[in-house]
């Protein structure tokens, strides 16, 4: 069954808390505007996206449509107007990555490919096309940036890593992992079926292919459901945090668990329903609403902000 295309869709309508969260304390931290600079001087987006325009092999309708029309649906689907270009490179796991700020592109490994349904492809690319719908991906390179060059970014980038503070490092990758929970969202939404969504973690997860997959789906399900009772320990949710710091993607199967507890509150299917438009000019914090333009304090039946003019959704 076709997913129901969801007309003007925002990202606001779907963000994850922790992302929103993690991207306050990470534009609030000071040096990030002079790394940001810097990156954009000194090319190092570009170095990404050669990377994968020179080595890898470019899919199209003409060539691949049956993957490329994944694609396009998952646009139309979620509403992002531009298709990215899509790429494959040889890589037997699970993945995909979105590289460049201005000409983005999107690549797919080709185990994903190969194991991939087209739903759970689907799910994959919705996750990467949500990337772009919120303009993660200046922010992305940073925190790529960080984890693969390491000691080496001072002499690839004329004194760039100098500018890296540890606070800097850690608010760019603690949001890096946070914002993935939002796309693990748009990815739910353009395939609309929470099962192909947590295969797709089964596997990015490892799962084998000689195992079955719905007989492992309930053991999984039950491995996400103790992770997140480890939160409940203070000791162990800080243990959790220092061992993971420096990747830029949250536990697996954390993302699993935070899937299904989106679904099982009724926001998804609020998503679905339209309902969420208005999260786009109000916010609320701590019971509160606010204009997100020009946070004037609402009482919830304005049409139009009383402060900036705004028209609230």
């Amino acid at each position: 069954m076709a997913a129901q295309t969801l007309l003007d869709l925002h990202p606001l309508e779907y963000e994850h808390p922790f992302d929103a969260k993690a991207l306050d304390a990470l534009e609030g931290t000071p040096g990030l505007e002079i790394l940001s600079r810097q990156v954009i001087k000194h090319g190092i987006e570009r170095l990404f996206t050669i990377q994968y325009l020179g080595s890898n092999i470019k899919i199209t309708n003409a060539n691949h449509p049956e993957v490329y029309d994944i694609l396009c649906n998952v646009c139309k689907t979620i509403s992002l107007d531009n298709i990215p270009e899509l790429y494959v490179e040889w890589n037997d796991s699970v993945n995909a990555i979105t590289v460049g700020v201005d000409n983005p592109i999107i690549v797919l490994t080709s185990g994903a490919i190969d194991r991939l349904t087209d739903q759970e492809m689907t799910f994959l690319m919705g996750h990467e096309v949500g990337h772009l719908k919120s303009r993660h991906t200046l922010y992305h390179l940073m925190a790529n940036t960080i984890t693969s060059f390491g000691n080496a970014i001072s002499q690839v980038t004329l004194g760039l890593g100098k500018l890296v503070s540890m606070p800097v490092q850690f608010a760019l990758l603690r949001w890096s992992q946070m914002s993935e929970l939002t796309c693990d969202r748009a990815g739910l939404l353009a395939c609309q079926e929470q099962e192909s969504a947590i295969s797709v973690m089964m596997k990015l997860a490892g799962l084998p292919e000689t195992f079955n997959p719905e007989r492992e789906h309930q053991h999984f399900m039950q491995q996400a459901s103790a992770f997140e009772s480890l939160d409940y320990d203070f000791l162990n949710k800080w243990m959790k945090i220092f061992v993971h710091l420096h990747h830029t993607h949250p536990w697996t199967v954390m993302r699993a668990s935070e899937l299904i507890k989106w679904t099982e509150s009724g926001e998804y299917q609020q998503v679905l329903e339209r309902e969420t438009r208005g999260k786009v000019t109000r916010k609320v914090e701590s019971g509160v609403l606010f204009c997100r333009n020009c946070e004037y304090r609402l009482d919830g039946s304005e049409t139009y902000c009383p402060s900036c003019g705004k028209q609230l959704g």
